[in-house]
């Protein structure tokens, strides 16, 4: 088959993308956008055979000491068993960084390495085959990243399958009893989620600042969200999930009138029939339950007088979708109102959405990779039932070697100055 390598219109690349199924948010199209309203310099680069489109890739420059680096980040997007295809891809993106001033290349393709259990147990085989595949073009495989990191696109990921699921129902019951539990208790607080409007950003990012300060990583500026926003329209959620202290402390008075009723009647029947123990274990029950509710309105009140108002955010999240799936990428949650669950409600909600847009794949994204207990992260993630993905990583390739060398070792003399 003729190949030709050749840059691709915005329309031809999206077109493409969408249909892939290795699609990305990170190859999109309004990705491309994004990264050119941030500065980088952008291709839209693509093979095509009898004038279709069968290869793309969307592939950003970065400035560095003595020349670029051109990397794809979750691409190419093409049939990797498609060796043939493959090969020409890189040997002509190889080239065509080469043309461009680049100093080296680096490439995260789209590509499981391996699938695993909550418990990190390997399911099925690894694919160390692409592994070789690529370093037969020439590229070198750089170590795997420990840990967790928002810095790039991470090297694990957990997904949710949802190709069985039909209804909230079947959601529901593919969680398992942890997340099943909370979302019940959060359902009794009268929690409400809200799609943020783009003047909403500036509290959406002092949200993951707390969060980000709180657990040590780095959070994205306003004008990245404020760009999401802009960019991705309606493919982006923005949501909240907030609490309305008078609307909360108002339910649960009622709750308390309804079992003040019931006392009452029991009451009756212990005056009525003082032997029989069954009542009095009635009373006990519905007045532990008065205690609870009395309880929570006292640390509502409370909470309400610090806050100063009347209606607090409780969680929120950035969501976006794609052809391929639903993908959940920033959050934050205040540590004052981790008690009322709302990240449970905020996922079981997007969770309904893409099972009702006919998406087959629920996206949580990023975990760190360990299954120690450590990745607090992770075990949020696991109540709602998926598998643990590993990429296979990054792989590098200079482009104009002896320049290559002349920056390593003046990188490594800078690092012993």
């Amino acid at each position: 088959m003729l190949y030709k390598f050749t840059e691709l219109t915005k329309e031809e690349y999206t077109e493409f993308e969408k249909q892939s199924s290795v699609g990305t948010f990170l190859q999109s199209g309004e990705q491309a956008e994004l990264l050119q309203k941030r500065g980088y310099k952008i291709w839209l680069l693509g093979v095509k055979a009898d004038d279709k489109v069968v290869a793309a890739a969307l592939v950003m420059r970065e400035k560095v000491h003595m020349g670029y680096i051109f990397s794809i980040d979750r691409g190419p997007l093409l049939d990797f068993e498609n060796h043939e295809l493959l090969a020409f891809f890189m040997s002509n993106f190889v080239k065509f960084s080469r043309e461009n001033k680049g100093l080296y290349i680096e490439v995260r393709p789209n590509v499981t390495l391996k699938m695993t259990n909550n418990h990190g147990e390997l399911l099925g085989e690894e694919n160390t085959v692409f592994i070789e595949e690529m370093k037969k073009l020439g590229f070198t495989h750089l170590p795997f990243v420990d840990g967790f990191t928002t810095a790039g696109s991470p090297e694990w990921e957990y997904i949710k399958d949802l190709s069985e699921l039909t209804d909230e129902k079947s959601v529901r019951a593919s969680y398992n009893k942890k997340a099943q539990y909370y979302l019940k208790k959060n359902a009794q607080f009268g929690i409400r989620l809200r799609q943020l409007t783009r003047d909403d950003l500036p509290d959406f990012k002092e949200l993951t600042q707390k969060t980000a300060d709180r657990l040590h990583y780095k959070d994205k500026n306003l004008n990245f969200y404020q760009t999401v926003y802009d960019v991705y329209g309606d493919d982006a959620t923005f949501v909240f999930a907030e609490l309305n202290f008078d609307n909360y402390i108002k339910e649960e008075n009622e709750k308390i009138s309804e079992l003040d009723a019931k006392l009452a009647k029991i009451n009756q029947k212990i005056e009525k029939y003082p032997a029989n123990d069954k009542f009095k274990r009635q009373y006990a029950e519905f007045d532990d339950q008065k205690n609870q509710h009395s309880k929570r309105i006292l640390k509502a009140k409370q909470q309400k007088e610090a806050a100063g108002k009347s209606t607090v955010v409780v969680a929120g999240a950035l969501f976006i979708q794609q052809p391929q799936e639903m993908n959940y990428l920033y959050s934050g949650t205040y540590e004052e109102y981790m008690d009322y669950y709302g990240p449970y409600q905020i996922q079981d909600v997007m969770i309904n959405k893409a099972v009702q847009a006919g998406l087959k794949r629920y996206n949580f994204y990023g975990i760190a990779g360990k299954f120690d207990g450590s990745d607090g992260v992770l075990g949020f993630k696991t109540t709602f039932e998926g598998q643990a993905r590993q990429l296979v990583g990054n792989f590098m390739m200079p482009v104009n070697p002896f320049k290559y060398r002349v920056y390593r070792l003046l990188k490594k003399m800078m690092g012993r100055a």
